[in-house]
């Protein structure tokens, strides 16, 4: 009986520990900095473009999954190009370790992106980790952004405020 007890308290610990050890990313909504009408002339096909964003978040679960990290909140910010470049930012509170953070920017330029017919789609997806609540920030702005802001003549032009911030 002594065995049977242990053993359910050793199964039960370890069970615990793998539930601890995973990194649990929730996604919410989208911001977008262009208007639907800027996204129509650009030719965007809305169901694309959820779908793309729906293996991002995909694939960010799977790049952290079997790590464990102190909860943050903030965006994932994307941005793609008319010749299907992918430029990925994080705006997260506290921001993640460096090595993680490339690891989500890594696992999201691997999706392929969707159509954009001219210019850069840009848009930002509330992502929280190890955390029920999402960011309380209207929207996304990389740190890496403000530095790029402080060159620009128009800092509110979301296209030119990307290529300058782009990440080589």
């Amino acid at each position: 009986m002594k065995r049977i007890l242990q053993g359910s308290v050793f199964i039960a610990l370890l069970t615990l520990s793998f539930n601890l050890i995973a990194a649990e990313p929730r996604f919410d909504a989208t911001y977008f900095f262009q208007t639907e009408a800027t996204l129509k002339e650009k030719q965007i096909d809305f169901k694309d473009l959820a779908r793309y964003s729906r293996q991002i978040q995909t694939q960010v679960w799977k790049a952290l999954k079997k790590v464990s990290l102190a909860p943050s909140r903030g965006y994932l910010v994307i941005a793609v190009r008319a010749d299907q470049q992918v430029g990925v930012w994080l705006d997260m509170e506290p921001a993640l370790h460096e090595y993680y953070e490339n690891e989500v920017l890594e696992a999201s330029k691997k999706v392929l992106p969707f159509y954009v017919a001219e210019g850069t789609v840009v848009f930002g997806i509330q992502m929280s980790i190890d955390s029920p609540v999402h960011t309380r920030k209207p929207k996304p702005e990389p740190k890496s952004w403000l530095e790029a802001k402080k060159k620009l003549e128009n800092p509110n032009d979301i296209e030119a405020l990307v290529q300058a911030a782009w990440p080589e």
